[in-house]
């Protein structure tokens, strides 16, 4: 009986071993971004940049006037520019591959400027979110973005979720967010302004194309960007 005791608590202490460390194998890992690039001035945690600097979840970011900073976040991106005159937050970035698909978790906190950005495909449990004091834009995966501090939303490739005041609204390739509106609009810009060797935004157009929806919902009716929108694209 004895016996039997002692085989029976070594048996659940196996158990609870292998449980212990299938735990932490499938335990999410924490991922890091790569400065690839920068233009001007920018700081890392308030020191100075440097190329092949690497930075982790909880860093601050920023860049000066006429400035850029690039990175490279593997899995969790893979590439953002921080644009001119800007702050950002690496806010999040972890990613589990133990399943079958990896479940990558991504977050950037914008706190002023604008932020680029190329994600690639992720599965369906991956989130990828850009923060903004006056937005939440969530991503999927295959787009190409600009974001702005007080919640502008510009995609080339792709569809987003900006929610804004409490209401979602769809924005795809072609298509902007203006919180002025607010809705959503014909994108102004011509093309995307990431880090792919495109160093500096095209030239905006300077006639504002006809509103394409002013709700989450449906388009209904056409209308121009206002003289006070427009200002805020050409900033």
């Amino acid at each position: 009986m004895k016996t039997l005791g002692i085989s029976t608590k070594i048996a659940a202490i196996s158990a609870l071993i292998g449980l212990s460390t299938s735990l932490l194998i499938a335990a999410p890992q924490t991922g890091s971004a790569k400065v690839t690039s920068i233009k001007g001035s920018a700081t890392v945690d308030g020191e100075a940049a440097k190329v092949n600097q690497v930075a982790k979840a909880g860093t601050q970011l920023t860049t000066g006037v006429d400035s850029y900073l690039d990175l490279y976040l593997g899995g969790n991106g893979p590439t953002v520019r921080l644009q001119p005159d800007s702050r950002l937050s690496l806010d999040d970035l972890t990613y589990d591959d133990a399943g079958a698909e990896p479940v990558i978790s991504t977050k950037l906190g914008l706190k002023a400027g604008k932020v680029a950005g190329f994600v690639k495909k992720t599965s369906d449990q991956s989130n990828y979110i850009v923060e903004t004091p006056n937005a939440t834009v969530s991503i999927r995966g295959g787009v190409k973005y600009l974001i702005a501090v007080d919640g502008s939303v510009y995609i080339w490739e792709g569809c987003v979720i900006c929610s804004f005041r409490g209401i979602n609204y769809n924005v795809c390739a072609g298509q902007a967010f203006d919180p002025g509106i607010p809705g959503v609009v014909d994108n102004p810009i011509g093309k995307w302004p990431g880090p792919l060797g495109l160093t500096e935004f095209d030239t905006v157009q300077q006639k504002a194309k006809p509103v394409t929806s002013l709700s989450p919902i449906a388009p209904v009716g056409s209308r121009t960007l206002n003289r006070d929108s427009l200002g805020r694209i050409l900033k």
